[in-house]
């Protein structure tokens, strides 16, 4: 179980080839380029091939549509900042809209958030939409809930017309027991395919591939579409890793 915080941080990757983007920091967003250094207040303008990260306290986190990301072509990673308060819960609008409009973006994993207990209103309803470019998406880890609010993830993948890799945690979590809808749009039937972390975790996930469970109403409708991640990387990547001894 993975402690959580009351601030996020998001690592953006942008690519070789991005377009400069300026953006304005908006709900109490602060950002830096690189990973150290002090965190600014004023507009970010990001690069082609730069590392930025944007900081947003849970506290600023609301219903409003604007987003917090910025629309640029990027790998985008998103972690607790462990440096804030330890939490549990988290209250309504986590990460909600947090990458509306967001067209450019091509892949974002979001935290571990194994540590909660209880989530607010209109978790994770991330993007809402225009996240046409990205193709991979991880799923909340949502083991440790025992509350959620209303509107839980129902947009979580809205408008990700381009989606087709879904990367799936160890376990099953809420999902295993009660059945949402992501809003993945209905094109990536047959096309969407879920990543797990080993066999034991394929098995459990395999098994909300039938009608009316998690998967199958997300357009993952045959169990074959469900994959160990070792399956998706590169053979080099794998034996480099167990070389490191992960």
């Amino acid at each position: 179980m993975t402690q959580a915080y009351d601030a996020i941080i998001a690592t953006i990757t942008t690519a070789s080839d991005a377009t400069q983007v300026t953006k304005t920091m908006v709900k109490s967003t602060t950002w830096r380029e690189g990973t150290s250094g002090t965190w600014l207040s004023t507009d970010c303008t990001l690069k082609a091939g730069k590392v930025y990260q944007f900081r947003t306290p849970l506290s600023g986190m609301s219903l409003d549509t604007t987003a917090i990301l910025p629309n640029i072509k990027a790998s985008v990673t998103v972690a607790w900042d462990t440096t804030a308060t330890p939490i549990t819960s988290v209250g309504d609008y986590f990460m909600s809209s947090y990458a509306y409009g967001c067209s450019s973006l091509t892949s974002l994993s979001v935290p571990d958030t194994s540590g909660l207990t209880s989530v607010g209103d209109y978790f994770m309803d991330t993007y809402a939409s225009g996240c046409s470019s990205l193709t991979s998406l991880s799923v909340p880890d949502t083991s440790g809930l025992t509350t959620v609010g209303d509107d839980f993830m129902s947009y979580y993948a809205y408008g990700c017309s381009s989606l087709n890799s879904l990367m799936l945690p160890s376990a099953t979590g809420w999902f295993g027991d009660y059945n949402i809808d992501w809003r993945v749009p209905s094109s990536r039937l047959n096309y969407l395919y879920g990543y797990t972390p080993d066999a034991t975790s394929q098995t459990a996930w395999q098994a909300l591939t039938v009608s009316g469970k998690t998967l199958y109403t997300n357009y993952i409708q045959s169990s074959s579409y469900v994959k160990v991640i070792e399956a998706k990387l590169p053979k080099f990547f794998l034996y480099y890793a167990r070389m490191r001894g992960n």
